[in-house]
């Protein structure tokens, strides 16, 4: 068994990549060559070059790193000093829904909310395209499990679909696949208790192999449920994180960077790749951020600011609903041309969303802080 280190250093390294964590899954979905709809008309950002080899640097180095991390954070605070038993479940059960199931509920409804006012003629600029508003309750509800344009059933049939299963407010999925296996932790603590490593090695050979099947949001819970499992093993098994990814260090520090730019290679040369070196570089970026966090922390070069790691939830659950229209109304505003002032749009928008976000954050602390301990999954 590893030798455990201060419970004090492995906190502060969690702080220290939190509110990192949640830039970084801002950037991503801020970023993207796909591009988007404006007035029904799709905004081709194709004949960009600068910008789609930034986008690829991006998709290398930065997307689907956190949210793994997430959940592994999740698995291991779950079982972590505790005593399994009805008891626990169920207290952490309760204390689950008001740090997960209430803000789910009420950042997914600010962003039905959002939409309705975007209908309104003053937006109309800055809408994605011309339809009418259908309420129905099929819509209502698809907002909080998987929602496809469920109140605009007019849209049109270019605008693309994708196979997983996100709520309107879309970061939000990582909330909902959380609270699935929290529901499953008694069979998955019976499960890491009797199999150990085995167990989370035979989960992690399905959510590696998952890029190779068509399951939809089957995958999405094989993120959850793998990077979950490993956290809680680790907990329940006493074993101290910073220890185990520790012994990997130097591993760690080159094989990441040199999967993130294989990744990037293989976009230019063999897409077909890419994919698995993805899901490579994922495994990679785990031991890399413990690993770096916690050489920052020994070396002194920083340390974790409450006020950054306290509104990294906070940035997490609202970025979505504000980057994305931010967006929207900087292009069109600055209508860009170029490639310099494309990468002003979408670096601009990063910079104001954080901006806003810790804002709103710090005013709602001084001035509201009931109301943000229940947003921000506190109460």
């Amino acid at each position: 068994m590893a030798s455990p280190l201060q419970p004090s250093r492995r906190q502060q390294a969690l702080d220290l990549l939190r509110f990192p964590l949640a830039i970084v899954v801002l950037t991503i979905h801020t970023w993207s060559s796909d591009g988007f709809y404006l007035q029904g008309e799709p905004v081709d950002l194709q004949n960009y070059p600068v910008f789609q080899e930034i986008n690829r640097w991006i998709d290398g180095f930065l997307r689907g790193q956190s949210v793994p991390i997430y959940f592994f954070i999740s698995g291991f605070v779950f079982f972590f000093g505790v005593e399994w038993n009805k008891g626990t479940y169920l207290r952490k059960l309760k204390n689950r829904v008001k740090t997960l199931l209430i803000p789910y509920l009420i950042w997914n409804t600010i962003a039905i909310v959002l939409l309705i006012a975007k209908t309104l003629p003053v937006f109309a600029q800055f809408q994605s395209y011309e339809t009418d508003f259908v309420f129905s309750i099929k819509g209502l509800l698809s907002c909080f499990w998987n929602y496809n344009n469920g109140f605009f059933p007019e849209t049109p049939d270019t605008i693309p679909t994708t196979e997983c299963a996100y709520p309107i407010d879309m970061p939000l999925w990582f909330l909902r696949d959380l609270m699935l296996v929290v529901l499953c932790t008694p069979l998955l603590y019976r499960l890491l208790k009797r199999t150990g490593i085995y167990a989370v090695i035979g989960i992690g050979l399905l959510w590696f192999a998952k890029n190779y099947l068509t399951i939809g949001h089957v995958g999405q819970l094989l993120d959850a449920l793998f990077f979950f499992s490993w956290g809680a093993y680790l907990s329940i098994h006493r074993k101290e994180m910073l220890t185990v990814f520790g012994r990997w260090f130097k591993l760690s520090m080159w094989t990441y960077p040199l999967l993130a730019l294989s990744h990037i290679a293989a976009a230019h040369y063999w897409p077909e790749a890419a994919s698995t070196i993805k899901q490579l570089n994922v495994l990679a970026r785990l031991f890399f951020a413990y690993n770096a966090a916690n050489w920052l922390l020994d070396h002194r070069i920083c340390k974790p600011n409450d006020f950054l790691a306290a509104s990294s939830f906070f940035i997490y659950v609202a970025h979505a609903l504000v980057c994305n229209r931010l967006l929207r109304m900087l292009f069109v505003w600055i209508q860009p041309e170029s490639d310099f002032a494309l990468c002003l749009v979408y670096t601009s928008t990063v910079v104001l969303t954080i901006a806003l976000l810790l804002g709103s954050f710090y005013l709602m602390k001084r001035f509201t802080p009931r109301l943000l301990k229940v947003v921000a999954g506190r109460a």
